[in-house]
């Protein structure tokens, strides 16, 4: 699937023989958070003018340098 010009994996979990479906959906989300998949939603919901970008990202390696 792609999405804004990148391409996502699409998180699939298959339940198991005699597993609950409570731990199957903890290994769904689990493979979901590891992969990134939220965080790209969230971070690509609005437009963000280059600049504002660049602000944030200079922001972030300013508090990682001071911390």
């Amino acid at each position: 699937m792609i999405f804004g010009g990148r391409e996502i994996q699409m998180s699939k979990t298959v339940v198991r023989k005699n597993e609950s479906l409570e731990d199957a959906l903890r290994r769904f989300k689990r493979s979901v958070s590891k992969s990134g998949t939220i965080q790209e939603v969230r971070k690509r919901e609005f437009y963000e003018k280059p600049s504002v970008k660049r602000k944030k990202k200079s922001e972030a390696a300013r508090k990682r340098k001071f911390k």
